[in-house]
Order: C-alpha cells, then sequence, then structure tokens
C-alpha cells in the first residue's frame, strides 16, 4: 500500500471519528463504520495502525469518555488487535497515571477484559505482524536481550512486561521503589509528573478526589498483578519468563515481595492480602532453586530461541510438528534421569509444561494430547513410565470437559 494512500485512509479514519465525536454517535454505528470502509479499502483487521492511530488520537489531546467508548467498540468488534491496544495504553498510560487517573483506571478495565484472552489473540490473522509492532512499542527483544523475536517468545516477554510495568508503578505509587537497590523502573514506570501536574486549576475537592482515584488505582493495579499470577494461563507463561529470563525473575520477585511485605494499599483490598501476594511468591512454580543446576528444562531457551512456536505451529504437519513438543520431550528426559525430587514433582512440572506449551503454541485439545501420548510413547521402553501416565490421567481429567466444544476451539 502506498504510503500517501495509507495517510488518507487514517486521515479519513480521523474525520469519521471527530464528526461522530461532535454529533455524539452511538459508538457501535461508529465502530461499524470504521470497519466498513477500512473493508472496503482493503484493510486487513484487525488493524494495529487503526489501534495506533485512536490510542495517539486520545492521547492526551482528546481524553474525553466518548473517544474511550469509541475504543472499547473497536475491541469489541475486533477492528483492533486487543494486545496492541494494551501495549499502546501501557506505554502511554502508565508514566501519566497520576494527573490522568481516569485514563489509568480505563486502561486497567481493558486490562482485566483482554489480557487473558490469548487463545484469541494467538488465532488473529495478523498475529505475527501484532507481535512484532508490539516489540516496536515496548522494545521487548531489546529489553530481554533474547536471540529470537519470535510472537511466541514476544508474547511471553509482553505478559511478563505488562505484569512489571504494573508492579514498578505500583511501588512508585507508594514510595517503595526507591527501596529497591536500582531506585528505579526498568520500563518507564515511574511517575515522571510533578505533583501539579494535571490539577493546578482544580479546587481543593476535585484534588481530594484525584488522590482517592489514584488510591484506588494502586489497589486495582495490585488486584490485577495478582489476577496474573494466580490466572491459569498466565501464570504458566509467566513461568516460562521465570525459566528463560533467570536474572530479571530475580529482580522481578524481589520487587514483589517488597511490594507484598510493605503495602499499605493492599489493606484495602477486598480480593487479595499481603498474605496471599507473598505466598504467590512461595509457591513451588514462581520461585527459582538457589543452586543454578544444568538440566534439560534450560534448553527450554535454546528451543524457544530457534525458532517461533506459534508460526511453527500452523507449517509443522504430521512428523515435523513433533518439534513444537521438544520442551516436553526434555522434561520427561529429567523425569526419568532423577533430576526431579519425587515422581509426585515430576508429574506437576510436566503437566504445568504442557498446559503451557498448548498456550503458546496454540493448539487444540486434541493435538496436545497427541503430543503428550506420542512423547510418552518415545519413552515407554524407559523404567519409569508410572509419572508419564499419571500426568496423561490428570490431563484427560481436567481437560475432558472441551470433549463437548472441540469443534469450535481453533
Amino acid at each position: 500500500m502506498a504510503i500517501s494512500t495509507e495517510f488518507r485512509i487514517w486521515d479519513g479514519v480521523l474525520e469519521i471519528t471527530k464528526a461522530a465525536q461532535e454529533k455524539g454517535s452511538n459508538p457501535l454505528l461508529w465502530a461499524l463504520q470504521i470497519s466498513s470502509n477500512l473493508s472496503s479499502l482493503g484493510v486487513s483487521l484487525p488493524s494495529p495502525e487503526l489501534a495506533e492511530v485512536l490510542v495517539s488520537y486520545i492521547c492526551w489531546e482528546n481524553n474525553v469518555p466518548t473517544l474511550w467508548k469509541f475504543l472499547e467498540k473497536a475491541l469489541v468488534l475486533k477492528i483492533v488487535p486487543s494486545f496492541m491496544v494494551l501495549a499502546l495504553l501501557s506505554d502511554r498510560v502508565i508514566p501519566y497515571r497520576r494527573s490522568q487517573p481516569v485514563a489509568y483506571k480505563l486502561y486497567m478495565e481493558l486490562l482485566k477484559r483482554y489480557a487473558f484472552e490469548l487463545k484469541s489473540q494467538v488465532n488473529c490473522p495478523n498475529y505475527e505482524k501484532i507481535m512484532k509492532s508490539i516489540d516496536a512499542i515496548l522494545h521487548l527483544s531489546q529489553k530481554f536481550g533474547l536471540r529470537s523475536n519470535g510472537p511466541g517468545i514476544l508474547m511471553v516477554e509482553f505478559i511478563y512486561a505488562v505484569v512489571w510495568k504494573l508492579l514498578d508503578a505500583s511501588l512508585d505509587d507508594e514510595g517503595l521503589l526507591t527501596l529497591m537497590p536500582e531506585k528505579n523502573s526498568r520500563w518507564a514506570a515511574k511517575s515522571e509528573e510533578m505533583e501539579i501536574d494535571g490539577v493546578d486549576d482544580y479546587n481543593g475537592k476535585r484534588a481530594e478526589h484525584y488522590e482517592k482515584l489514584q488510591n484506588m488505582n494502586t489497589v486495582m493495579a495490585i488486584e490485577i498483578i495478582g489476577k496474573f499470577l494466580q490466572n491459569k494461563i498466565t501464570s504458566r507463561i509467566l513461568y516460562l519468563a521465570s525459566q528463560n529470563l533467570r536474572t530479571d525473575w530475580e529482580g522481578f520477585i524481589e520487587r514483589l515481595r517488597l511490594l507484598a511485605a510493605n503495602s499499605s494499599a493492599l489493606k484495602n483490598s477486598k480480593i487479595l492480602t499481603a498474605e496471599d501476594l507473598l505466598q504467590l511468591t512461595l509457591d513451588s512454580w514462581i520461585v527459582l532453586p538457589r543452586e543454578t543446576k544444568t538440566s534439560s528444562l534450560q534448553k527450554f531457551h535454546a528451543i524457544m530461541a530457534f525458532r517461533s512456536l506459534i508460526s511453527s505451529a500452523r507449517q509443522c504437519y504430521g512428523v515435523s510438528g513433533s518439534a513444537l513438543w521438544l520442551p516436553l520431550d526434555l522434561a520427561l528426559e529429567d523425569a526419568m534421569d532423577g533430576y526431579q525430587v519425587s515422581a509426585t514433582s515430576a508429574v506437576e512440572i510436566i503437566t504445568g509444561l504442557v498446559k503451557t506449551l498448548q498456550a503458546i503454541n496454540g493448539t487444540t485439545w486434541h493435538d496436545t494430547f497427541l503430543g503428550l501420548w506420542i512423547a510418552a510413547l518415545r519413552l515407554v521402553q524407559r523404567v519409569r513410565t508410572c509419572c508419564i501416565l499419571t500426568t496423561i490421567l490428570i490431563f484427560l481429567k481436567e481437560e475432558s470437559s472441551f470433549w463437548h466444544l472441540k469443534n469450535d476451539v481453533c
């Protein structure tokens, strides 16, 4: 698409948006009109470019409720990629959360609604393009320094980065970030605003309202952090981060424990306590071993760096598709060779890894089961097959409810 043509397309989007804003048009009708116009012009939807146009328009000259409703309807109709919108808002809103507390609250509401819909994201037609755009916005490859920037790896980095941004923002809001050795945030989550920014022309009551909203936002941010750590899929995504970004992970856990031990905002939460948050840092899947022992699981990084698991899932068929499950084979080898403390520990780790790979690969339940079954067959001549069979039984029990939905799973 020629640059001049592309500029005309997005200028047209802004003209429609401005007109709808002035008329007070129904957000749904606006979204339908945008979708129809872009489709007729051959723009693939959901569109990362549209997401950038809308977020740039809102932040900050048009930060009004109507525009946020327009953005929300664009997400509902899937004409903008949800993760792209979240990445853009993370970059634009978090540093200005004190002067723009309403925008910060709306961003977190969207985060709660869309950040946990990984399945729909990986099945998006423009998935690889979207993840590359997110990488460009948040500089994930540069900050984490992994050798590969495939969409599967970028997905792990994105989830990790979002949680870390919220964590640093919460620490900063409670005056705890300066207690860390580096005393700042790698994600520009520390607010650089002066205390009077955004409220210099407000009376005392308005300033008081802002302060109250800021405090509520801090509580909300911490609760979302807890949800990321507790959610079945995102917790396993974070497990991947802990295994492949060990140096970063140690700093992340240190920050999390500092927040759990010293947060005053947590006392106002109705769904999460300091003890709950501290316990999440002590759970077996999240704590790093003190001794770094060479294990097959540590080779998982090399495998993911070698190729994108997601893109491979769409290109590999038959025997070649087994490359998606190499980390599982390595985990089974560890279990067989006695690296794990006990059979129970091996079962828990293998079960978690299977579910993580299913999320990252974007595979169906049926294909995931076949991957696990074939991995077991490859090791059937080994002595200790008990942990493999136990894992299969656990997986069958937990996932059997999906059989009646298998035709709907992509």
